[in-house]
Parts: structure tokens; C-alpha cells; sequence
């Protein structure tokens, strides 16, 4: 919940020699506050936080440069429609139909 182990990871890998670290939360909570996120971006150790819309966000947070919010809405109303139909949420959201797509708009680029 606090960040601790992410921002850990990021240092272990950079110090290892990765380029370009960016982590994802899906409930960015950060309990320990955003000053030890600020610092890791500005020493280089992190570069970009992803985290949903799907808890609090703090006023705060959304300011951060380093922060990225992902919009999921969308898909909490598909599986809300999903479980008031009774219907399997693959009825509602296929990857295999998207992802053929993509492939076959990458083919016809070609």
C-alpha cells in the first residue's frame, strides 16, 4: 500500500542496469505519503507510475508529473453488465477479436 517494495524493485533493477523503470499500481494507495515517489523520479530511479481510477486518488497525486492516470471505468461498467446479465464477461470483453484486429491492421500496413 505504501509504494515500498515497488520503489525497491526499481532501485534493485536500475542499479542492474535498466534503462527505464515504470511501475504500475491498480490501487495506488501511497500510505506513506509521495515524497519518497518524488524523490526516486528525481534521482532517475523511476520514471512513470500508472495506477487506475478505481480508488481515491489524492488531489495531490494527480498533480505529480510522474503520474499516469488509466481510465477503467469503461470496463467496472462492463463487469457490472456482465454480472446484471448473468452472462460470462467474455461475452462482453474479448482480447482474441482485438488483438486479431490490430494484427490484421498491422498486415494491411505492411
Amino acid at each position: 500500500a505504501s509504494g515500498g517494495s515497488m520503489l525497491d524493485l526499481a532501485q534493485n533493477l536500475k542499479s542492474r542496469g535498466a534503462a527505464c523503470m515504470i511501475a504500475y499500481a491498480t490501487y495506488g494507495l501511497f500510505t506513506h505519503g509521495l515524497e519518497q515517489f518524488d524523490k526516486a523520479y528525481a534521482d532517475g530511479v523511476l520514471d512513470a507510475v500508472f495506477g487506475t481510477n478505481l480508488t481515491y486518488r489524492m488531489p495531490e497525486l494527480l498533480k505529480r508529473e510522474w503520474f499516469h492516470e488509466v481510465d477503467v471505468s469503461k470496463y467496472a461498467a462492463y463487469f457490472i453488465a456482465a454480472i446484471n446479465h448473468d452472462v460470462s464477461i467474455t461475452t462482453v470483453i474479448n482480447p482474441h477479436d482485438k488483438i486479431q484486429a490490430l494484427l490484421e491492421k498491422q498486415r494491411a500496413a505492411k
